[in-house]
């Protein structure tokens, strides 16, 4: 103990200028917003660069099985796409997954925060920006919120800041979708009214009132709900269709018709 204790003594001035730098840079990274994305640059970068290694050697003794996960999902996705291509079509003119696809291998990844983030091994060089939505065969996953030039931090769908724009798929009601920070594989459909017709197994999609996805993305099923609020609105509880614990291989996904769409919005 006493020797613990001498230690200490001897590096006090380590100790206080590694405390007072971390509280330095917490500070800057709440307060701002210059700072806030540098920062969140780096920790992409140190995490992507970090993680990669000990992916590759896990992915080496797994690479078998990992190709034929990655092909089944390469065909699941290719028969979605076909059939949104062939809705797109339609009277509906809905532009799913209309512009490049950039399939990426998750290299960090949790599920048991309020705020998850994963972290993929694509970045800038691959063609991949902040905002992008990110989605897999299963469904949507989340939002790029950082890009280095080879990885790029996704904001999940089990973190507690995100809304995703959402509609119950057979009456197109419209609502949104938020995780509660508790079971990794429930979240809350909010803003539906009482006035709408709903069933337990009813399938949820994305809006499409969002620059991040198109319309039509599967998000999850209605597992339970409660009417008897006073504020007109029900509690609903969505079963996932990602498993989040799993993640593997994810598509990012860009909009081509973003930035048209923000030049009408902010001219």
């Amino acid at each position: 103990m006493q020797s613990i204790i001498n230690s200490i003594v001897k590096n006090r001035n380590l100790i206080i200028y590694i405390v007072l730098s971390l509280i330095t840079f917490n500070f800057l990274y709440q307060k701002s917003p210059i700072h806030s994305t540098n920062i969140g640059k780096i920790a992409t970068f140190i995490s992507g660069t970090s993680s990669s290694f000990s992916s590759s050697v896990s992915s080496y003794f797994s690479l078998r099985s990992k190709n034929q996960k990655l092909i089944t999902e390469n065909l699941e996705l290719k028969k979605v796409e076909s059939k949104y291509n062939i809705l797109s079509q339609n009277t509906e003119n809905l532009s799913i997954l209309s512009g490049p696809i950039t399939s990426a291998e998750v290299i960090l990844n949790s599920v048991n925060k309020n705020k998850n983030i994963i972290v993929i091994n694509k970045g800038l060089s691959e063609g991949v920006n902040k905002e992008m939505g990110v989605i897999s065969s299963n469904g949507i996953v989340g939002i790029v919120k950082n890009v280095t030039d080879n990885y790029s931090s996704i904001i999940s769908l089990l973190n507690i800041d995100l809304k995703i724009n959402a509609i119950l798929k057979k009456s197109s009601t419209l609502g949104s979708i938020s995780w509660d920070g508790k079971n990794p594989k429930i979240v809350k459909l909010n803003d539906i009214p009482l006035s709408s017709s709903i069933k337990v197994g009813d399938t949820i999609i994305t809006g499409g009132m969002s620059f991040y996805f198109p319309k039509g993305i599967p998000i999850g099923e209605i597992i339970d709900y409660d009417n008897s609020s006073l504020e007109g609105y029900y509690e609903i509880d969505i079963l996932i269709f990602n498993d989040f614990s799993s993640l593997s291989n994810v598509y990012v996904i860009d909009r081509s018709d973003n930035e048209e769409i923000k030049d009408l919005l902010y001219e």
